[in-house]
């Protein structure tokens, strides 16, 4: 590892950014010596190298050398940009700008990215694993959608009470002709002027919100490490099962040979069935894969693919063929792990476009590897399958006999929303209470209500008693009305990360508002807002650990 070791200068000491920017550097040489057997250090030996910039702000190559950050911060020679990861920036410029090959090996994911950044010597200066929020999207953009299904539902409903009342509806008894459609649509009444589906162009190249976000997450990851260490080359696995492109392939789409894809010269299918089901069998869950067994036989035309592949047991192989009953318990369990393949399909429609926008900027130092060769690399050198270890046997798998030489501990990285412009937090039901109890909650049920609306309430209350009993009861009705709260303009957003008592932690949310913050793996863990400092706002993807 290179060290850069500019001279003293004579400006006064620069305040660090932090108070417990100095004790981070208290660590020894001691602490990172020692080695196992196999040559890779054990885990309590791993440490976290100082990053440095220059005075340009360019990355140099990180150093160990602790002491000398130390005495470097203290004289002023040096500051503090970042605690997490520890980075410094020089403040006088540096008399060579020399910096090694550094390869980023990338393992991309749905939910979780592992990063590595390995020297050419095989060395690793940086692991980190990265828990995206990508499977929120999903959900965000159903509470979208039934937002505006509930607008849009108002307007035709306002309209149709218009119309009824100045007797303008229009009907169509022999249908209406929409554009898309061969035969005319039956129509009570013109809601509205054309059909909305029929009028969206997307435009070529066009992702999905869920894959455009991916991609996204992909990219700033890896900017985000390229400016603390000087990447000269990416690594990148991909598809580690591209199940459609490999019935199916299309060089001329991927400009990939496929024919060498994940499933290369490994018995690739049987491989992939055993990491889907954890090398267990998929019927008892305990015993290990003896047999692959074909869902629809290939005497009935049954393709050869993993969607029709299952992993089983001897015991549980020979229960399949003999009860009809078990058979079809493994077909069902088959399709429900089948669900499982949304993160692949999301990864087929973003590594394209990954490769893409890498290979603009890295043109022929992007090297493209494929999951039999990470899983080669992993078993030859015994290490074990984490995703920041997979980014490593990427990168270092692209080197020419490399010994592997992991000392760098993992950086966690939580992936958090940046924006909300919601203005309502949340909003409380309508209650009725009749001597204390609550019997019902708004006046009309909404559509997830599980209790019982006034108009049913009253309705049961007129079977059991009368009419005029039920009346009598509604009239004792207490109401308490529905309030809503709504968000502040100024509230802090969770990832934003904070100081308190001497320790960082990032910000999960806010409680009485905002006298008290949650942090990040502390649980129901209060910390009072006057007794914090704001170390910085939240910046999307942030370092938890």
């Amino acid at each position: 590892m290179t060290h850069y070791s500019p001279g003293r200068c004579s400006k006064p000491p620069a305040p660090v950014r932090c108070a417990y920017a100095m004790e981070i550097l208290r660590i020894d040489w001691k602490d990172i010596c020692p080695t196992g057997q196999s040559g890779l250090p054990q885990k309590e030996s791993f440490m976290r190298p100082v990053y440095v910039l220059d005075m340009n702000g360019k990355p140099l190559m990180p150093t160990c050398r602790f002491g000398k950050v130390r005495r470097m911060l203290k004289s002023g020679e040096a500051k503090v940009v970042d605690t997490l990861p520890f980075t410094i920036q020089l403040d006088r410029p540096t008399k060579t700008h020399v910096v090694q090959s550094v390869t980023l090996g990338c393992d991309p994911g749905r939910t979780n990215i592992g990063l590595a950044a390995v020297r050419s010597d095989g060395t690793d200066l940086y692991r980190s694993h990265c828990e995206t929020r990508n499977k929120e999207i999903v959900d965000l953009m159903d509470t979208r959608r039934a937002a505006r299904r509930a607008s849009r539902r108002g307007e035709r409903l306002a309209r149709k009470r218009l119309a009824a009342k100045h007797e303008t509806a229009t009907t169509f008894p022999d249908g209406r002709k929409l554009p898309g459609y061969e035969k005319p649509i039956m129509l009570k009444d013109i809601i509205n002027t054309e059909a909305r589906f029929n009028n969206r162009v997307r435009p070529a190249g066009w992702l999905t919100p869920t894959a455009t976000q991916i991609l996204r997450t992909h990219l700033n990851l890896i900017k985000r490490i390229s400016r603390i260490l000087p990447i000269s080359d990416i690594a990148l696995e991909i598809n580690k099962f591209a199940f459609m492109q490999l019935d199916e392939p299309d060089k001329n789409k991927w400009n990939i040979d496929f024919q060498h894809g994940p499933l290369y010269g490994t018995g690739g299918l049987k491989a992939a069935v055993r990491q889907l089901q954890n090398d267990t069998c998929l019927l008892c869950q305990e015993n290990v894969i003896e047999h692959f067994h074909h869902l629809v036989p290939r005497s009935k035309r049954g393709d050869n693919t993993i969607n029709n592949i299952a992993g089983l047991c001897q015991k549980c192989h020979e229960a399949v063929h003999k009860s009809a009953d078990t058979a079809e318990k493994l077909s069902t369990l088959k399709k429900g792990q089948t669900k499982r393949y949304g993160g692949t399909a999301v990864l087929n429609q973003i590594i394209p476009k990954l490769v893409e926008e890498l290979g603009k900027t890295y043109h022929e130092h992007l090297h493209l590897t494929y999951g039999w060769q990470t899983k080669e690399f992993r078993t030859k050198h015994k290490l074990e399958k984490t995703h920041d270890t997979d980014a490593y046997c990427i990168a270092a798998g692209t080197m020419q006999t490399v010994k592997p030489n992991i000392r760098t501990d993992v950086y966690e990285i939580k992936q958090f929303r940046r924006h909300n412009r919601a203005n309502i937090h949340h909003q409380t039901e309508r209650t009725y209470k009749l001597n204390g109890q609550t019997v019902a909650k708004n006046r009309r049920k909404r559509t997830d209500q599980k209790t019982d609306s006034l108009a049913e309430w009253f309705e049961n209350t007129v079977k059991q008693y009368g009419q005029q009993k039920a009346e009598h009861l509604r009239a004792g009705l207490k109401v308490r009305k529905s309030t809503r709260y709504y968000n502040s303009k100024d509230r802090m957003m969770p990832g934003a990360v904070f100081q308190y008592e001497g320790n960082r932690y990032v910000v999960t949310g806010q409680l009485s508002g905002g006298q008290y913050y949650r942090a990040y793996g502390k649980g129901n863990q209060n910390f009072p807002a006057q007794k914090i400092r704001i170390i910085s706002l939240n910046r999307g993807l942030v370092y938890v650990a």
